[in-house]
């Protein structure tokens, strides 16, 4: 069991940095999809609404991630705007979709939320 419990916390460093060495060379054009898949790592929060994430916890690592593409050159608006399409769609779970990245100490640079601006 500890064995298992090792190998999977080297499996989220491995992943967690390989999105970290990847970020920079990410060109302003995102998929949406991309985005989305960040958010999957934390869908039983969003759909439940509980248990929160916490940091270093996989849904937080996607955070961070997702962070470091919308820091990434002109990619901030564009995250945005995938950010509100994905809120549009799951309208339900808006509010847990919109509180992940600050319960895992990450601020995008905008708030989630269907009246946001993201021409930025």
């Amino acid at each position: 069991m500890e064995l298992c419990m090792g190998s999977y916390k080297s499996l989220r460093i491995i992943v967690l940095l390989m999105l970290l060495s990847s970020a920079p060379f990410v060109s302003a054009f995102i998929e949406c999809s991309t985005i989305t898949q960040f958010f999957s790592a934390c869908s039983i929060s969003i759909i439940y609404g509980s248990p929160d994430p916490i940091p270093g916890s996989p849904c937080c690592d996607a955070m961070s991630g997702l962070n470091n593409i919308a820091n990434t050159g002109d990619n901030r608006p564009y995250v945005c705007r995938c950010l509100m399409g994905l809120i549009d769609t799951y309208s339900p779970n808006a509010t847990a979709i919109a509180t992940l990245p600050g319960l895992c100490g990450v601020s995008l640079g905008f708030i989630i939320d269907p009246n946001t601006d993201c021409s930025l």
